[in-house]
């Protein structure tokens, strides 16, 4: 239940219908750069405490394969879209490129930016890149000021820690989520070559996570996958109809991950 995006991660399938999009292979990831020393203590990720998603109605599922499992360790992804959603490149989603447009897409990047207006060739950890579990399944994290909660000019919400669905593993398999906004007041056409880029492609050419819009909000799943994390990123825009951020959330709800 998660579109990648960056490289297309794999094959899919599609309930009733049938279609079989493929993507270019991942590349592994490059090595990191060191986590920050002196880090404060490490602390329990409390578990997401929002609203359940309403279930898909009428909706489509899609089964993706992993095409790369030297990037990011799992077997399948399976989400479910409503009637109206579309799948372009990059992303799925509706009224793709639209002022209410919502759009999920899946990535499994090496690191994101600092500043995603002013970027540089060093890239940030992953907030995932540093942590293991803490009874009760909730992330434990050691360096709390790094990756996309720590990005430059940006409001995050907390990090939550939350299950996905996955047949594989008795209790699910965990991931971080928090939210991000795109500042309001931001003129996107300032930033390096006009882009406001949270995370490079995976490959040099493809192209990377971009937002389009000053206040866009992206909800996040940081997904804790062996090798490197996949990342869900889950994106609505200010004009977007609530009637389609809560079909954005429904998707979310819908996704099973298949580890094993």
């Amino acid at each position: 239940m998660i579109l990648f995006a960056g490289a297309c991660l794999t094959a899919c399938t599609v309930t009733p219908e049938s279609a079989s999009p493929t993507g270019t292979p991942l590349a592994e990831p490059t090595d990191m750069p060191a986590l920050p020393a002196g880090a404060a203590e490490p602390f329990n990720v409390p578990a997401f405490d929002g609203p359940e998603p309403q279930p898909v109605v009428n909706g489509t599922t899609y089964v993706l394969n992993n095409a790369n499992p030297g990037a990011s360790d799992f077997q399948t992804i399976e989400y479910t879209v409503p009637p109206g959603w579309e799948t372009g490149d990059v992303y799925i989603g509706k009224d793709l490129g639209e002022p209410g447009e919502v759009a999920i897409s899946f990535w499994t990047p090496s690191g994101v930016y600092s500043d995603p207006c002013r970027r540089t060739t060093d890239l940030s950890p992953i907030d995932l890149a540093d942590h293991t579990h803490a009874d009760g399944h909730l992330v434990l994290m050691s360096y709390p000021q790094i990756g996309l909660s720590a990005q430059n000019g940006r409001a995050a919400t907390e990090a939550r820690s939350v299950i996905i669905d996955d047949p594989s593993e008795d209790e699910g398999t965990i991931a971080l989520r928090l939210e991000l906004t795109v500042p309001e007041d931001l003129d996107i056409a300032s930033c390096d070559e006009g882009a406001y880029v949270a995370w490079p492609a995976t490959h040099a050419g493809d192209q990377p996570q971009d937002n389009h819009v000053a206040g866009q909000t992206d909800i996040i799943y940081q997904v804790d996958v062996d090798l490197g994390p996949l990342i869900i990123d889950a994106s609505f825009r200010p004009g977007s109809p609530r009637e389609s951020v809560e079909e954005l959330y429904a998707v979310l709800g819908s996704i099973v991950m298949d580890r094993y």
